[in-house]
């Protein structure tokens, strides 16, 4: 398995996918710059395969509609069990346990 590298930065993470397959990505609605809203759609146009699980630190129904609406497989307010957050993943990916 190669090396994965923690992306902070969403123009940095969207160079990233632009030159590798990123299978699945999770991004909070509440990021530097730009929201994790619309890095999906940026990422959505530049990579519609890969996986988009959002997280947020409140269930606001706006928010949650934006995102499943722009294609998020799921949309997760904090604070979310570890094992919910983990299922969501393995769902996604398509991992049987």
């Amino acid at each position: 398995m190669a090396l994965r590298r923690r992306r902070s930065n969403a123009e940095d993470f969207l160079d990233y996918a632009q030159e590798n397959a990123v299978k699945l990505a999770v991004l909070d609605v509440w990021m530097p710059a730009q929201t994790g809203i619309q890095l999906q759609e940026r990422l959505y146009d530049l990579s519609p395969k890969t996986i988009v699980i959002i997280i947020s630190g409140g269930e606001e129904p706006v928010n949650r509609g934006l995102a499943l609406d722009g294609g998020a497989y799921a949309f997760l307010a904090k604070p979310f069990d570890d094992e919910e957050f983990l299922a969501s993943v393995r769902d996604a990916l398509g991992e049987k346990m």
